[in-house]
């Protein structure tokens, strides 16, 4: 039977924009980052599976938290998985705030904007969206909404250094033991350790935690991180 979208059917991704695989083990730079650090994290094979496998080993009771809502796939996928929870999504929903240069690619400023002027996505009704700057959005969120509460999942779909660093700066004391956090740009591809990676360091240098890996995608950029 003819499908009209097959063409896009190459792949294990379903949330992603390409569904494309990528085998971390083509690159000896990921190899080298899943011996380093993914040692006795689960290799899995969808970027929907690290979602649920995130999901799936949260213990705290907390808040739920999208950094990049896009479309709006992948906070409905974490709110499907989480009837019960209010689940929090924050974008400016006007693509990136800054150029992401990559020695493969370069995606300009505002790329990622794919909803229209003053439209944001639909979402499902354990959804609330908070629309702005994270240098806006987060602090005030903080104060009126998340205060000192834990965050029980964090997912952090920012692809650049500069708006990760802006949430662990505002979310650090939030952030504890037992906190999961997914990350949709952590490794396997071009300069990764320069921007979600990197944020990510700085922010357990800071503070002192430590991460735990629980998993990765082994054929794209995700992987799942528990506070220690």
């Amino acid at each position: 039977m003819p499908v009209a979208s097959q063409e896009w059917h190459t792949g294990r991704q379903v949330l992603n924009f390409y569904p494309m695989d990528k085998d971390y083990r083509d690159s000896p730079a990921a190899r080298a980052f899943v011996t380093t650090y993914f040692k006795n994290a689960a290799a899995l094979n969808t970027d929907a599976a690290l979602l649920k496998f995130g999901s799936d080993h949260v213990t705290l009771r907390g808040a739920f938290l999208e950094m990049g809502v896009c479309t709006g796939k992948t906070i409905n996928f974490i709110a499907a998985l989480n009837p019960e929870q209010r689940i929090w999504g924050f974008d400016s929903f006007q693509g990136l705030p800054d150029d992401w240069t990559r020695t493969d690619l370069t995606f300009p400023r505002g790329s990622f904007q794919v909803i229209a002027e003053g439209w944001m996505p639909p979402v499902l009704h354990n959804v609330s969206l908070v629309k702005g700057m994270f240098s806006d959005t987060l602090a005030r969120f903080k104060e009126e909404v998340l205060k000192s509460d834990p965050i029980a999942f964090l997912h952090v779909d920012c692809d650049i250094y500069s708006s990760t660093k802006e949430v662990f700066d505002h979310l650090a004391e939030n952030i504890v033991s037992g906190t999961v956090i997914v990350f949709d740009e952590f490794y396997n591809y071009p300069e990764a350790e320069m921007h979600e990676f990197k944020a990510f360091q700085e922010f357990l240098d800071a503070t002192g935690k430590r991460a735990v890996y629980l998993a990765y995608n082994q054929y794209f950029e995700q992987a799942v991180a528990r506070i220690a």
